[in-house]
């Protein structure tokens, strides 16, 4: 039996092939074991964190999918608004479901094409290409969509103070520099929010935004734009 193992086995290194078992198959079963190892160690030591439960109600939340599925939204932002400018907004099907699965068909039908026993990539250049477009579309759309969302969550503090707050506070060359008249008739001068930051700490804004004293109305501001103006507040100094 053992000189029939080393006959197949000297065989199969003649011709440069590897054996399933056990040589392939273990190293792959091996690998598989450290990477699901590696994930077990991250989700454990750092979990991933959970946002606030969905609420339909909170205007100023700026929803995003994970870093993973950013591709996917930024996709369809840019190839949307490219799309319109064709004037192609009547066949946004073609866009939202052709275009997808004729890519998926053709991730899929890749090893039956490509059938080139060589298997060093250089000498495929077919798979080569596919593989650079791949990744080059999957970076660059999720690297759009990532900074897309930093700059949408960046302006919406101070679009929520022009919305709630610019009325009464001024803040720099921004909002009311002159006071406002009271229901009484009498005019107030709310403070300016500058320099906000130097005078009071994140949780005594926080307060003031949830429970306002002195006069200022409740805006019944949510979650989202309480965390924004917050963040937002606290670093006016």
């Amino acid at each position: 039996m053992d000189e029939h193992n080393e006959h197949r086995a000297r065989e199969y290194q003649s011709r440069g092939v590897v054996p399933f078992w056990p040589e392939h198959l273990l190293k792959e079963l091996v690998v598989g074991l450290v990477a699901v190892a590696a994930l077990v160690a991250f989700a454990h030591f750092t979990p991933a964190p959970l946002g606030p439960p969905a609420d339909p109600g909170d205007w100023a939340f700026q929803p995003a999918p994970d870093w993973y599925f950013y591709w996917v939204q930024s996709f369809f932002d840019v190839g949307g608004y490219y799309w319109s400018v064709l004037g192609l907004a009547n066949l946004d099907w073609i866009l939202m479901f052709a275009i997808p699965t004729v890519g998926v068909l053709v991730f899929m039908g890749v090893p039956f094409i490509d059938r080139y026993p060589e298997r060093r990539l250089l000498k495929r250049p077919l798979m080569l290409g596919i593989l650079l477009v791949g990744l080059s579309f999957f970076g660059y759309f999720t690297a759009n969509g990532v900074y897309t969302h930093a700059q949408l969550t960046k302006a919406e503090p101070l679009a929520i103070y022009n919305a709630s707050c610019a009325t009464c506070h001024a803040l720099g060359t921004l909002g009311n520099q002159k006071g406002v008249v009271d229901l009484n008739g009498k005019y107030i001068y709310p403070p300016p929010l500058t320099y906000v930051g130097d005078i009071m700490t994140p949780a005594q804004i926080k307060k003031q935004l949830l429970s306002p004293v002195g006069g200022m109305p409740n805006l019944h501001l949510p979650p989202a734009a309480v965390t924004f103006m917050v963040r937002f507040l606290s670093a006016q100094k």
